[in-house]
């Protein structure tokens, strides 16, 4: 059974994040790729008014600006806020600048990904160890933290 669905803009983005998230939490969740910022909201509107199941977006920030960034989150929720039934929690997270700059963050993923021809090379030859580290990563933390928590009990 679906415990809750994870959007983001791109493919690879899945791929990161289904690499960096915990098998446990994995086996149940969907993972959407839209295209476009509009259409991950529309779709995540639409699995929450259809499927009343827990939502998580996951999109770039395209910027370092904290007060931007906080008006981004604001207006999803309020696009969001509309679809989602009473007690079916949803979560947008930004990743700061990009998903992708999560491999930026520890020297030995930065190197692999200098090695590969792209990012979906770079994911597939992650160690365990390198996995380990970035799921330290507080977005990853954040998104492992809500799949474990408000995701679960609604499930």
């Amino acid at each position: 059974m679906t415990t809750a669905y994870i959007l983001t803009e791109r493919e690879t983005d899945l791929a990161l994040l289904r690499a960096l998230l915990p098998a446990a939490l994995t086996s149940d969740l969907v993972f959407y790729a839209t295209r476009g910022r509009s259409s991950v909201y529309s779709a995540a509107g639409t699995l929450l008014s259809d499927r009343a199941r827990p939502v998580v977006i996951v999109l770039d920030a395209e910027t370092e600006n904290a007060a931007e960034i906080q008006e981004k989150i604001s207006l999803a929720n309020t696009l969001l806020l509309p679809a989602a039934p009473l007690n079916v929690p949803f979560k947008v997270l930004l990743a700061v600048p990009t998903i992708a700059s999560i491999l930026m963050t520890e020297p030995a993923t930065e190197e692999l990904l200098k090695s590969q021809t792209n990012l979906s090379e770079a994911i597939n030859h992650l160690t365990s160890s390198q996995i380990h580290i970035l799921q330290q990563h507080p977005l990853i933390q954040e998104l492992i933290e809500f799949l474990s928590g408000g995701a679960r009990q609604t499930a």
